[in-house]
């Protein structure tokens, strides 16, 4: 009997920015089972929000008749309209952007939507305040998502909820069977925090991870699996110990890289040897 493998997505940026019916028939050439869709801040992806549902189901056709997933989206477009902007029109915005992806998810077969962890990106100013606004509407979201059927699993980031420790606070707070944790361990190592002590805050509440390499301090998502600093080991023994059995993500920046299939099949081929030599997931 072979080793179980788990379900290993891909990140749309991962893959050369190509019609879906290429990047569904990229991932089975490198052997992935799933994409991860992104609804980022540029114009062009959150126009994908509004989206008809022929254009939706002409997608989610392309992947079925290709026997790929789209268990996962993105949501990263909340950097332009966060949570917990100061603005209340801004604050407003991303709301309707959850409204609407959640909407979008639902159509397209998508389980699970990964929201960011920040009450207010980068250069805005973080208070209380909008600590307070991102929790008053993760909590509307919530409710949004249970509607949906669809969850919500947030990613601990730089500057705000840091940790899964921290994120669990949240999560615990609103206290939703759809809000969950999305971990990239590699992110968590980078801010300065040991992901295999961290993890086992969200027992039980760990949806999907997101996995890439990781280097001190460095938020970059092009170094191949196994020349940076994160113990991918360590890190599937402690999944394994808290019965995760999600999805994997990589995370990977690769559009512009023309050998961008190679990194695919190496951070593939990498996580398979370390599965083997942990006997994760092997229940």
């Amino acid at each position: 009997m072979g080793v179980r493998l788990p379900v290993f997505g891909v990140y749309e940026k991962a893959l050369h920015k190509d019609p879906f019916e290429k990047m569904f028939d990229d991932i089975l050439r490198v052997g992935y089972d799933s994409l991860e869709f992104s609804v980022d801040g540029t114009d062009e992806r959150l126009a994908r929000l509004d989206w008809s549902l022929g254009e939706i189901h002409a997608v989610r056709r392309a992947a079925e008749e290709r026997s790929v997933r789209i268990m996962t989206l993105c949501l990263s477009g909340h950097k332009r309209f966060s949570m917990g902007n100061p603005d209340p029109e801004k604050r407003a915005r991303g709301l309707e952007m959850m409204e609407k992806a959640l909407r979008l998810a639902a159509h397209l077969g998508v389980r699970i939507i990964q929201y960011s962890g920040f009450d207010v990106f980068e250069d805005e100013l973080r208070t209380q305040d909008t600590h307070d606004w991102y929790v008053d509407n993760t909590y509307k979201a919530a409710r949004m998502a249970e509607r949906a059927g669809v969850m919500l699993a947030i990613e601990p980031v730089e500057g705000h909820l840091l940790t899964v420790k921290d994120t669990m606070e949240v999560v615990d707070l609103i206290d939703s069977p759809f809000l969950t944790v999305y971990p990239d361990p590699a992110n968590i190592l980078s801010l300065g925090v040991d992901p295999l002590t961290d993890l086992p805050y969200g027992r039980g509440r760990i949806t999907a991870v997101h996995m890439r390499d990781s280097l001190p301090r460095i938020y970059d998502a092009t170094i191949p699996f196994g020349t940076g600093d994160l113990d991918f080991d360590g890190v599937f023994r402690t999944l394994d110990e808290l019965c995760f059995a999600g999805p994997f993500i990589v995370e990977m920046w690769n559009e512009d890289r023309e050998d961008y299939i190679e990194y695919l099949i190496q951070a593939r081929e990498y996580m398979t040897e370390s599965i083997r030599r942990t006997g994760f997931g092997q229940w």
